[in-house]
């Protein structure tokens, strides 16, 4: 098996050159504290055990609790890296939960979003979280507010 070398050379000279090792490792600081922080702050909820980091893609977990999950639906922390943006979803429990809800809610009041493509995305709607991602406690409180707000869409 081949991989491209420039790409590594990319990687090496990034590591090498600028503090992307110590800057993720903030991040994964930060968001494991999010994680953990919501936990304490949310005791209905049961959380996934732990950050799922998502080859610089996603970083995401999940929770729920006994109503979500009786509807199939589940409420997840996404971190987008490309573009920098902090989101909460509303996603099924599965596939076809996630088509299901997809095709009840038509609309939803903007900025939510509501995915065109259920078979293909991981949320149902989603909710860009905006904050100062330095200050940690206020990225919670906007995390949970985000929160409540999808959860105010379920019948």
């Amino acid at each position: 098996m081949n991989f491209d070398p420039a790409l590594l050379e990319t990687y090496r000279a990034l590591l090498q050159t600028t503090d992307l090792q110590k800057a993720y490792q903030e991040f994964v600081r930060l968001f494991r504290f999010l994680r953990n922080e919501l936990e304490r702050q949310l005791p209905d909820f049961r959380f996934q055990r732990s950050v799922t980091e998502n080859a610089m893609d996603y970083t995401y977990f999940s929770f729920t609790n006994p109503a979500l999950k009786e509807k199939d639906l589940k409420l997840v922390v996404a971190f987008e890296h490309k573009n920098f943006r902090l989101e909460v979803w509303l996603s099924g429990a599965n596939r076809i939960a996630q088509c299901r809800w997809a095709e009840q809610w038509r609309a939803c009041p903007p900025p939510m979003e509501l995915t065109q493509q259920p078979n293909h995305t991981d949320f149902v709607v989603r909710l860009s979280v905006e904050t100062d991602l330095s200050d940690g406690e206020k990225t919670v409180a906007a995390v949970k507010e985000a929160a409540v707000q999808l959860l105010q869409l379920l019948p």
